[in-house]
């Protein structure tokens, strides 16, 4: 092996970005003239058969080229079922009862604070927002169901946690 230096070998950076150059502006007279070509040939099917179309598509020459770089197919899915809701929890239907007496002259959040054995009444018996699943079940069946009006307090629903009255402020994907 001759691991010696040869000078007639190297470029100088302005040969090299030259070089550089040109062969991109080969590729792109190369890339050009394919999809002249390729164009020239198109086959467009008309519904009419007695009338010709000189129709092309609609795709731009380097529509494809951006499109094979954009990863669309491996973009974050769109924002699922959720859905944000506020609840007073309680142990016994009396309980419920009394909360329902106040409700329209008593606001919601305050009722929460006040009633609800849940840590969700210190913040006005607000559980965020979450997905399907989440809850347990008889919970989740009232809140994603599209029936279930936005902003209304429906109940009592009864779970293995005692009593909920249950807003939907939000739900999205349903």
């Amino acid at each position: 092996y001759n691991l010696n230096y040869n000078p007639s070998l190297h470029l100088t950076t302005k040969q090299s970005s030259q070089t550089i150059m040109k062969t991109i502006l080969s590729l792109i007279v190369v890339i050009l003239s394919c999809a002249t070509l390729s164009n020239a040939f198109t086959f467009v099917p008309s519904t009419k058969t007695s009338v010709a179309t000189s129709t092309s598509l609609e795709m731009g020459l380097f529509d494809g080229i951006a499109k094979a770089f954009s990863n669309e197919e491996y973009a974050a899915p769109p924002e699922g079922i959720k859905a944000t809701a506020r609840h007073i929890l309680v142990k016994t239907p009396e309980e419920i009862n009394t909360i329902l007496e106040q409700i329209g002259t008593t606001p919601f959040a305050n009722l929460a604070q006040q009633y609800s054995t849940c840590p969700s009444g210190a913040r006005g018996g607000s559980l965020g927002s979450f997905s399907p699943g989440t809850m347990v079940k008889a919970f989740d069946e009232v809140v994603f169901n599209k029936d279930t009006n936005i902003g209304e307090v429906v109940g009592p629903v009864q779970t293995q946690f005692g009593y909920h009255l249950i807003v939907v402020d939000k739900r999205t994907g349903v």
